[in-house]
């Protein structure tokens, strides 16, 4: 564009408005040309909105292709009240007999032997810690036998993601309990490590070292990118507290403070001093100026008689009251199952039953508050070990504090003995799967036997096909209706001019028009109809089809005698419901056979191809989301239209500036005509 324009200075004329009217005209092949445009990505827009029509028929037909959709199955039991079963789509259709139940599964359980009180009333508090109430068990006796065993020292966690492949793993630290090194839990990406103090030859897997040096050696390498988590035991806890602001109180990260054992207390200065603290007995003893400290033991909480300034690092070595347990059982291979719990004193009864709960070892504790009595249950049903019991317990907590002593026996953890079909076996739960089909035994018996039916459960296969059918019908109609909407050629897309000129609603209604019939009569989706109409009433000409179902006439499903409506399908589901009834398998073949003959493939692989092949089509003209405009017919015409455009665009700014040259022209040349005669109108006036 020119960067001198004089509009009207000397002529008085509106050149500017001129120009506007002037190029109205320049305009109109560009407007025929972003007209064009706007079809194109209307046209477009109508393709894709097509292709997510079909797709969604396309993934139904799959759906219909698999034989699931055919084989939902029902099981019909003699006796409810004694057994019951549900079966899956693979299952025969067959019968079972149950001529005895002798023995339902049942899990192992462990009842205490008494209450975990000494007095009944002054039961303990299940939501307090333990250490704080152990004087309330029944088996203390005096601070050397409490029933507990209580440890001194600190129970560690750490985490560690394996950098490259390895064998070992170092803990930060260095220094651990010599005598609980074989209490330490070691689980690798979720799964329990066992900890043993020497490998055996050869080296089993799943098996680790774990030294008193910090130093963890694996049977086997880890893989990198590995998960490990360790929980160990040191004689000792050192926290390092840089201090946030001038404050005198510390939380410690641990509670249950051991009496007497927070020995050492320093503060580093923002200089770089050391100060050694006394710890105190008594909080009152924190006088101002005195370099003292004195730490709730119950709560773990640091208080100095003095504000600490800003910026220091406060450093106290403690240990923590503790005590550990183990339980054990088995898996369904009959592997033990171990786990060890390490239990800080400020737990609670409660928490310490979560966290067996929530544990891998598989087994449930419960406390009643009534009784004040507790149980050990396996969490499944079954005899895991057959040469012994299921559940093991360790420790003097379970031993003595929650009295699961030697006296204790074991009730339960039975499988479930049966006769099936002459066959006497066993299993690990009452409910079980066998070749599809699961049972659910409810009670004993060894007379009278109870037949079970494996049938076809023909009312969700009508509602499957019903549902094929629907989705079938709704696809058709609107793809007609589409490809039959009216053109309105006078209807243009709208120029922004023309459009500012409407009200919202005109605009609406000629966008309407503009893109109604867009892509009328289009070969490519009027040919997939015909084919898909075809399709759906093609004989199955495939030999282990009962002639009598080879068509879907012949099962209930024609078309509308209404010619408008496209081939609609209509259903008749009382036909339909005998043919599923009398031949299940030649309805499902009919369907969703498969061959390498053309007229031997089922209805769904025919439909489901013609499908796959048309939006394979509309997809090469108008494209998708992911391709981009020069992958597809349409998109490259939007590019040469772009391109036209732009060149066109630039072709209009050169008319322009050329009229606006013309003007300035003419301004210039009446300038300089008005100037001559201002000269001579003054030289004869004189």
């Amino acid at each position: 564009m020119s960067t001198l324009r004089i509009s009207g200075l000397a002529s008085g004329m509106d050149v500017d408005s001129m120009v506007k009217e002037m190029m109205k005209a320049q305009r109109v092949p560009m407007d025929k040309l972003n007209q064009k445009k706007q079809i194109l990505e209307w046209q477009r827009d109508d393709y894709r909105s097509m292709n997510t029509l079909l797709s969604g028929l396309k993934d139904l037909s799959f759906s219909m292709k698999l034989t699931s959709s055919y084989r939902s199955r029902t099981v019909t039991s003699s006796d409810e009240s004694r057994i019951t079963a549900t079966a899956s789509s693979s299952a025969s259709l067959t019968s079972y007999n149950i001529s005895s139940v002798d023995k339902l599964a049942s899990a192992a359980t462990k009842v205490n032997a008494g209450a975990l009180s000494k007095s009944a009333t002054d039961k303990i508090d299940a939501d307090s810690g333990l250490y704080d109430q152990m004087t309330k068990f029944a088996s203390y006796v005096d601070n050397t036998s409490t029933g507990f065993n209580w440890k001194k020292g600190s129970i560690e966690k750490e985490s560690k993601t394996i950098e490259s492949a390895t064998d070992t793993i170092q803990l930060k630290q260095a220094n651990l309990d010599n005598n609980l090194l074989l209490s330490s839990s070691v689980k690798v990406n979720g799964k329990d490590y066992q900890v043993v103090s020497s490998f055996t030859d050869p080296k089993l897997p799943g098996q680790v070292i774990v030294g008193a040096d910090g130093k963890l050696n694996f049977s086997e390498q880890l893989t990198a990118g590995s998960s490990v988590s360790v929980t160990y035991f040191t004689p000792d806890h050192t926290d390092v507290i840089t201090v946030p602001g001038g404050i005198k109180d510390f939380q410690l990260t641990k509670t249950s403070i051991a009496s007497g054992s927070l020995t050492s207390v320093s503060v580093k200065t923002s200089s770089g001093s050391i100060d050694n603290y006394t710890v105190v007995t008594d909080k009152t003893q924190l006088t101002s100026g005195t370099k003292n400290v004195y730490v709730d033991e119950k709560t773990g909480l640091l208080s100095f008689a003095d504000t600490i300034e800003k910026g220091a690092e406060v450093s106290a070595t403690y240990k923590e009251n503790y005590f550990t347990f183990g339980l054990q059982s088995y898996d369904t291979n009959g592997k033990a199952v171990n786990q060890t719990f390490a239990i800080n004193g400020s737990t609670s009864l409660n928490s310490v039953i979560n966290q067996i709960n929530s544990s891998s070892v598989g087994i449930s504790a419960f406390y009643d508050t009534q009784t004040d009595r507790m149980t050990l249950t396996r969490s499944q049903t079954g005899n895991f070990n057959p040469t012994g019991n299921e559940i093991h317990t360790s420790g003097d907590f379970l031993t003595w504090a929650a009295r699961f002593d030697g006296t204790v026996t074991e009730s339960g953890g039975d499988n479930a003995v049966l006769t099936i079909n002459g066959l006497k076996t066993e299993r690990n739960s009452n409910a079980f799967a066998m070749n599809g089909v699961t049972f659910n035994l409810k009670q004993t018996f060894n007379t009278g036997s109870v037949s079970l039916a494996v049938g076809n459960n023909s009312d969700d296969v009508i509602k499957n096909i019903k549902a094929f059918v629907d989705k079938y019908n709704e696809t058709i109609s609107k793809v007609k209706d589409k490809i039959s909407e009216e053109r309105y050629r006078k209807y243009d897309p709208l120029s922004d001019e023309q459009r500012s000129a409407m009200t919202d609603k005109q605009a609406e209604l000629w966008d309407e028009k503009a893109k109604s019939g867009l892509i009328k009569s289009d070969p490519v989706l009027s040919s997939a109809l015909n084919e898909m109409r075809q399709n759906m009433f093609a004989t199955v000409t495939d030999s282990s089809i009962n002639p009598n179902y080879n068509q879907l006439a012949k099962i209930g499903i024609t078309t509308s005698s209404n010619y408008l409506e496209g081939g609609k399908l209509v259903l008749d589901e009382a036909k339909l419901k005998k043919a599923i009834e009398d031949d299940p398998a030649s309805v499902e073949k009919l369907f969703t056979n498969t061959s390498s003959i053309s007229s031997e493939n089922g209805l769904m692989q025919k439909l489901y191809d013609t499908l796959n092949k048309t939006m394979n089509s509309v997809k090469d003209k108008a494209g998708n989301s992911l391709l981009v405009n020069s992958q597809f017919v349409i998109g490259k015409e939007l590019n040469d239209l772009d391109t036209r455009i732009d060149a066109f665009n630039e072709r209009l700014t050169q008319v322009e500036d050329r009229y606006y040259s013309q003007f300035t022209a003419m301004e210039q040349a009446i300038q300089r005509s008005n100037q001559q005669s201002t000269y001579l109108s003054q030289y004869f006036s004189k």
